[in-house]
């Protein structure tokens, strides 16, 4: 995990307690997660986008793509 990702944690737990909080203060009952729980699921969504985009930005996927890695690898020889 980065530190952008630590970071976006550690904004959203005290996010969710504001929004508890205000809810609580103005007579709604608060939302039905523990802080637990959305710090699971920030977690699970952080690291299955992470994944992703590593996967994406490190493979040619693209036709575009394809062809200027065959290019690189060309100009590498010369």
């Amino acid at each position: 995990m980065t530190d952008r990702h630590v970071a976006a944690l550690r904004l959203i737990a005290p996010l969710y307690s504001i929004v508890n909080l205000t809810l609580l203060a103005s007579g709604y009952d608060p939302l039905p997660f523990d802080t637990t729980a959305v710090d699971l699921a920030v977690t699970t969504v952080v690291g299955v986008t992470g994944t992703l985009i590593a996967w994406w930005k490190n493979n040619n996927l693209t036709p575009a793509a394809i062809e200027a890695q065959v290019l690189l690898r060309e100009l590498k020889r010369q």
